[in-house]
């Protein structure tokens, strides 16, 4: 259940990809706006998605993907002005470190490696609510491998959990965000990145005010505050690409 927001703070719904930027993205903002909160609600779109048409009291959503803030465009449920695109990123394929994928082997691994036999569980986000899990079905699709390991597939609920999967050595592999990777170097390893427009759809991270919303200027700073050069240097220390290398809309 989520609090309604205070006078004096704002509630951001963002995906699950964002948890340590946008903490970092929160503080920089309290800093610069010292009478003004931030809270997070970090979690798949699709289910924050639901929690803003039931009528959370949410002031920013920001997803990881355009898909689920163009459903609430439709129905009015955005401030249209406010909307941006502030980061992009990219797509990768992980294995444990010291899993199938390690040791003194010189066989090239990449996507193809999803297919081998000795390769018995990857992790994916669920591609019915988490865009990440879209993006990689997309992929698996392009490359022609997503019947093949669809049957190996352990769907999790969002980025993180998937990333969790493959750092606990629950999966022999995992298709995830980069940044996301980056927050578990020590346990996972890098095998493959994809190319976007070439392997998938562009990642974009779009942000728009709620109609609505509990603390409409707080939140308008807020989104514009993501396209400051404050913010994007934290976004780009955290491996996120800047808006410019990704289009508005998917």
């Amino acid at each position: 259940m989520i609090a309604a927001a205070l006078a004096d703070e704002i509630l951001v719904s963002a995906a699950a990809s964002l948890t340590d930027a946008f903490n970092a993205v929160g503080a920089a903002f309290t800093k610069a706006n010292p009478r003004t909160t931030v809270r997070f609600n970090f979690a798949a779109p699709g289910p924050l998605l639901r929690q803003i048409e039931q009528g959370a009291p949410v002031d920013v959503f920001a997803p990881a993907a355009t898909k689920e803030m163009n459903a609430l465009a439709r129905v009015g449920r955005i401030e249209p002005a406010t909307r941006v695109v502030f980061a992009g990123n990219r797509l990768v394929l992980i294995a444990p470190r010291n899993g199938f994928f390690g040791g003194a082997s010189s066989k090239p691994w990449g996507w193809y490696s999803l297919a081998d036999p000795a390769v018995r569980r990857v992790a994916l986000s669920n591609p019915d609510a988490v865009p990440s899990g879209r993006y990689a079905r997309e992929l698996l699709e392009r490359q022609g491998l997503w019947e093949r390991v669809r049957p190996k597939a352990v769907f999790g609920q969002n980025v993180r959990q998937t990333l969790i999967y493959v750092a606990n050595k629950d999966a022999d592999a995992g298709i995830v965000f980069a940044t996301d990777a980056r927050s578990e170097s020590k346990r996972v390893r890098l095998i493959a990145t994809a190319i976007p427009g070439r392997d998938h759809a562009p990642i974009v991270y779009p942000a728009a005010v709620i109609t609505g919303a509990p603390n409409p200027p707080a939140a308008r700073r807020f989104v514009r505050f993501l396209s400051s050069p404050t913010a994007q240097a934290v976004l780009r220390r955290h491996g996120f690409q800047p808006p410019s290398a990704a289009p508005t809309r998917r």
